[in-house]
């Protein structure tokens, strides 16, 4: 695919979109296949540079190369992650800026993950999401051909529209975790949102005045001293890690004990609309 098969109407249709990502997340998957189209690629992911999760925003046509990306710790030794400052310095990064023709045929990686399913070639645009570095990684298949460099200068236009995007969404995202926060206040309901690994993102007053030595936040966890509590809390974690964020995640609450005040339970909620944004990682409250 050459630079002068890209459709310029289509890249500009799809950076008038971009706005729908910052209230809506579910966005994104409809916005990167537009990407796809509008560039002559067949699969677009969105990566975080230090926190790689296997349910990172990607197009349904590499879900399966993702997952076993993940599955055997590539994410860990992707030889392309070196590109990260590159891209977060504002160069649009393909696979010939950083390896010959010949290393990429002999890496492992291309070799498990890549060229089983078609693809060949990369382009990674890197953004910012308030203070946390991101980029859009475009795939191109073989027949599809590498990206060359009016293909970048073409791509470069999405970087700053992708920064614009990400971070309104992370503020809104923002307020709308203070939001569900504060409306529990208000009835002296004790909250706090948990990421997508479990850390806590934010708590409410109610809680932060309910924490003792047997329920509180330890290194941006909540710990309890009910060890059967405990075990349960960690099984909650775990499924939250590995459920798709679009997924409903069920879960019965959590009586916790306690030896000299009466038990809590731990009820958990959803996370829906502009504060499930990507860029934040809030799972449950």
């Amino acid at each position: 695919m050459k630079a002068d098969k890209i459709d310029g109407a289509g890249l500009s249709r799809v950076l008038n979109r971009l706005g729908e990502a910052a209230v809506n997340p579910e966005a994104w998957r409809d916005i990167m296949d537009d990407i796809c189209r509008a560039v002559g690629a067949s699969a677009a992911i969105l990566l975080q540079s230090d926190v790689r999760t296997p349910d990172v925003p990607r197009t349904a046509s590499i879900a399966e190369a993702t997952d076993l990306y993940f599955r055997n710790n590539w994410h860990l030794r992707d030889p392309r992650a070196k590109a990260f400052p590159r891209m977060m310095a504002g160069e649009v990064v393909t696979d010939l800026d950083m390896m010959t023709p010949e290393q990429i045929r002999a890496d492992p990686m291309y070799n498990e993950v890549l060229f089983p399913f078609g693809y060949r070639w990369f382009a990674g645009i890197g953004f910012w999401a308030d203070s946390a570095a991101w980029a859009l990684t475009i795939q191109r298949t073989g027949h599809e051909g590498a990206f060359e460099a009016p293909d970048k200068q073409l791509l470069a236009q999405l970087a700053p529209r992708l920064t614009e995007t990400a971070t309104l969404a992370t503020v809104m995202g923002r307020v709308a975790l203070s939001s569900m926060t504060d409306v529990l206040d208000r009835v002296q309901q004790p909250a706090l949102i948990l990421n997508r690994e479990g850390m806590v993102l934010r708590t409410n007053t109610a809680a932060e005045t309910g924490f003792d030595n047997e329920i509180r936040i330890r290194e941006r966890r909540l710990v309890v001293h009910d060890k059967q509590a405990m075990t349960r809390l960690d099984q909650l974690i775990s499924m939250i890690r590995s459920t798709p964020d679009a997924a409903a995640m069920p879960a019965s609450p959590i009586l916790v004990r306690r030896t000299a005040k009466p038990p809590v339970v731990l009820r958990i909620l959803p996370v829906d609309g502009a504060a499930r944004s990507v860029f934040l990682g809030a799972r449950a409250c």
